[in-house]
């Protein structure tokens, strides 16, 4: 039952990040950590998105930008060593207070300054931004907010934003998932649950995508933003309670 549960889980996250850009370990690190350890649990959600974000870089290659891949990704590999060495430490009530907190200040900044703010093209940008999500990537499993708030400002058509941010994605986690290969050992007992949470992930991600070209880029920008308040809310709760 409780892999059923993760493969559900899975399901769910992979339905959010294909329609918003991002979500899959917003949702899916808080809950399958009430099953597993925080760090069994951030592996895991690494290794299964990246089955989803090669489906749609297979689907729409054609419509990456690869121009504004390339930077972020560099400054993420970078970070997201640290994030995940600075992980292992930390106690997971923390980590949960943590993340809550960081996703709480990143919609505030999305839905209220980003409007009146229009993130320039540009190498400091895309380094600074890369930086961020390749260190809320290795601490959370989570680098997809810094991300979704350069990329909204600089692309206009929800398929071109998907392909881009998950390629971004794709090319992070190659580096994240060997860091957490190296800093927590990958059991056997842990092969069923990452199948199922594949299966459950591919189902969710064949799903969104047909929804994805069904709607517009403000309603992809307002599913980021409501999964970016839930899972702030529900990690600080988590924490605090």
């Amino acid at each position: 039952m409780s892999i059923v549960f993760i493969a559900c889980i899975a399901f769910c996250a992979a339905l959010i990040q294909t329609t918003g850009g991002f979500g899959f370990g917003s949702l899916f690190v808080p809950l399958v950590s009430l099953l597993l350890p925080y760090k069994y649990a951030t592996m895991i959600s690494v290794l299964t998105c990246m089955f989803l974000q090669i489906t749609i870089i297979i689907r729409y290659f054609n419509k990456i930008k690869w121009n504004i891949i390339i930077f972020p990704a560099l400054a993420s590999f970078i970070t997201s060593s640290i994030g995940v060495h600075l992980m292992v430490g930390f106690s997971s009530k923390f980590m949960a207070i943590l993340l809550g907190i960081f996703l709480w200040i990143l919609a505030i900044y999305l839905i209220f300054i980003a409007p009146k703010i229009h993130l320039k093209k540009n190498f400091l940008t895309e380094v600074g931004v890369g930086c961020l999500s390749g260190l809320s990537g290795g601490l959370f499993a989570v680098g997809g907010p810094p991300m979704v708030a350069y990329y909204d400002s600089v692309i206009d058509e929800p398929i071109v934003y998907q392909a881009t941010i998950q390629t971004f994605f794709f090319l992070t986690s190659i580096v994240l998932l060997i860091n957490d290969f190296l800093c927590t050992k990958f059991t056997a007992d842990l092969v069923p649950i990452s199948a199922f949470s594949i299966i459950g992930c591919l189902v969710g991600t064949f799903i969104g995508n047909k929804i994805l070209q069904r709607i517009s880029m403000n309603t992809v920008r307002k599913i980021a933003y409501t999964v970016m308040l839930l899972a702030g809310t529900y990690n600080l709760i988590k924490g605090l309670i």
